[in-house]
Parts: structure tokens; C-alpha cells; sequence
């Protein structure tokens, strides 16, 4: 929403976890017309890809705007969002190399002169990276990209009370049949928790939903 996408719009989303894949299903309720998520877990891929969305693999080692062209037969989309934050990994033969600030400046970069730019993943400070920089929340973006396209930025938390009971309101009304499916959710115990995340790490395409006194039925 706050990344403008909007019916007919196109939308590249950096990150198919369940937070990018959430984002997935709101392009889709908004009404774009594209919704293309780049991530370098096939399987989580080929989860968005059942949902109705294209998708890049970032292992491939080709620069994410020719990606993008190969697809809408241009380079940029009218609004990208950042979904991974510091996390992030760089593409092809830097898959395996950690950069804090990648994904945010391929969708900077991704973004066409005029459009969007969401950031939802997390940059804060991070006392265990390496740099005195990223220790203080500093990470190095290409604002001068940026600048010259004119486009409109968004950062931050989601405003959730903002927003929560309109999407309330699309659940009960059935306005999003394909959200359970896109999540691909997976209830687990408490004492699952421990293996839970470290499978998660791995990158697998579920959601897992912590129910530690068995409220959700089975």
C-alpha cells in the first residue's frame, strides 16, 4: 500500500518469506497487474509461482533489472519493495556473500523514474556485524540513484492499526482465497520451536505458527 501498487501496476518484491509473500497476496488484493518476487530459495519460489506470481531466481548469476526486462519486456517495475533488510545476499556469484545493503539498492534500482520504493525489511543497528557502520545502523544506499528518479520512498514498520481492520474485513469477506495457500502455514508446539527455526533458516517455504497450549485446531 504504502509502496503504491495499485490495479494494473507492476511490483517487484525483494524476498519470498512470509512477510514478502504477504506483500505478494496485497499487490494481488490491490489489484497489480505483475507481481514478480526474487528470492534464492527455489522451493519458496515455487510456492509464489503456484500463487500467480513470476519469479527471479537470484542464484542465477544475471543483474536483477535484465531479469526484470526478460519478463515485462522493460528493466524497472512501478513500485519495488524490499522485504529481506540486512540479511541480504547478493546475486549470482555473490549468492553466497552476505551485503546488508543489496537488496535495498536493487530496488532502488528497479524502481522506474517517477515510481515507488518500500522498505520493510529491517536496518537497524546491529552490534554483531562487522563494519563500526552497520554496528551503528549506517549501511551504504545509493541515494543518488534514487534521487534522479524522482520516487516516492517508504520505510518502516507497517502501520498496523491503520490498515487491520480493512484487512480484517477482506479475510471474512473472502476477498483473499489464495492467502492460506501463499503462507503455506504450519502449526507446531512449543517444543517444536528450537527445530522450527532452524529449519527456517534453511529457507523452507512455510509459515510456522507457535501454538503453545493447542488453541488451533488440528
Amino acid at each position: 500500500m504504502e509502496a503504491g501498487a495499485k490495479p494494473g501496476s507492476t511490483v517487484y518484491i525483494a524476498g519470498a518469506g512470509p512477510v514478502g509473500r504477504c506483500g505478494a497476496a496485497a499487490a494481488r488484493l490491490l489489484g497489480a497487474s505483475c507481481i514478480i518476487v526474487g528470492d534464492h530459495s527455489r522451493d519458496r519460489l515455487e510456492l509464489v509461482k503456484k500463487n500467480g506470481c513470476e519469479t527471479i531466481d537470484l542464484n542465477q548469476d544475471a543483474a536483477l533489472t535484465d531479469q526484470i526486462e526478460a519478463i515485462l519486456g522493460e528493466p524497472v517495475v512501478d513500485c519495488a519493495v524490499d522485504y529481506v533488510g540486512t540479511e541480504a545476499h547478493g546475486i549470482g556469484r555473490e549468492a553466497g556473500e552476505m551485503d546488508p545493503a543489496y537488496a535495498l539498492n536493487q530496488v532502488i534500482e528497479a524502481t522506474r523514474a517517477g515510481g515507488a520504493t518500500g522498505v520493510i525489511g529491517v536496518y537497524g543497528a546491529d552490534p554483531l556485524a562487522k563494519s563500526k557502520a552497520e554496528q551503528e545502523g549506517t549501511y551504504p544506499v545509493g541515494f543518488g540513484k534514487a534521487w534522479i528518479k524522482s520516487p516516492r520512498i517508504a520505510a518502516g514498520q507497517a502501520p498496523i492499526m491503520h490498515y487491520n481492520r480493512e484487512l480484517m474485513m477482506a479475510i471474512l469477506w473472502d476477498r483473499l482465497p489464495y492467502l492460506s495457500s501463499m503462507l503455506n502455514t504450519k502449526v507446531i508446539s512449543l517444543d517444536d520451536a528450537p527445530d522450527a527455526y532452524a529449519t527456517f533458516d534453511t529457507g523452507v517455504p512455510e509459515k510456522f505458527i507457535i501454538d503453545p497450549h493447542g488453541l488451533i485446531p488440528a
